[in-house]
């Protein structure tokens, strides 16, 4: 991806600095919505585009592993419990595990991707809102507030994505850690600002906003630069 490309995608959220009442679900009630709402077998044919039904076995299905290459089905799915286990590459969870292990992200980030690709926070978010009065341009706002933190999050999640991909496939000897052994540290930086992003349940609305555009200052002045500067040079 060009910086072209992700310049495109982070331009699609940006937003005022005037919006004091972001509401959001906390971390464990998005988890519990989407344990909830979505099945395993929802999930494996959205994100992997693997058909449950056409697989052998009753209550337990057997398809090929998607994390690893396999000629022999060793990945068992168990749509009742929505748990999976594979028995080749040893990889187990539930069915938000799935996701966290195909995008690199963490469980409870795992969860919100879940949440938004679905369409579920449109509806939980309407229950949060009813504890407040909200004149229709305020409820404008903060719609317009959570689309931005969401392209924001995801604008994130591609570069560390993509600067973890850098590191495992540049970082082979002491010289190439000398060279690239930075890349650690966006890494971990990267990682704290999607932080800052997810963990709001205990954020005032205020310093969630504030938050926000330290981040987008954070991509402005450093993001854009490094990618056009080193990173193309490395994919």
């Amino acid at each position: 991806m060009t910086i072209t490309d992700y310049k495109a995608k982070q331009d699609s959220c940006k937003f005022k600095k005037s919006d004091k009442n972001s509401l959001k679900l906390k971390p464990l009630e998005v988890i519990e919505l989407v344990k909830e709402s979505v099945s395993i077998e929802e999930m494996l044919d959205f994100y992997f585009g693997i058909d449950l039904s056409a697989a052998k076995g009753r209550k337990t299905k057997f398809i090929c592993c998607p994390f690893h290459s396999e000629k022999t089905p060793s990945f068992a799915v168990t749509p009742s419990l929505n748990k999976f286990q594979c028995f080749g590459c040893g990889c187990k969870g539930d069915s938000i595990t799935l996701v966290s292990l195909q995008k690199n992200v963490k469980q409870t980030r795992a969860a919100y991707i879940i949440a938004e690709d679905f369409k579920l926070l449109g509806n939980a978010d309407q229950q949060l809102k009813n504890k407040i009065s909200l004149t229709v341009e305020d409820k404008q706002e903060l719609q317009e507030f959570f689309n931005a933190e969401r392209t924001t999050f995801n604008f994130l999640s591609d570069f560390k994505r993509m600067i973890d991909e850098i590191i495992k496939n540049r970082i082979q000897s002491e010289k190439d850690m000398e060279l690239y052994g930075y890349l650690y540290h966006w890494s971990f930086k990267i990682n704290s600002l999607m932080d800052l992003l997810i963990g709001t349940e205990n954020t005032s609305g205020e310093q969630r906003v504030d938050n926000f555009f330290y981040i987008q200052h954070w991509i402005e002045s450093k993001a854009y630069p490094m990618l056009s500067s080193k990173l193309e040079r490395l994919i």
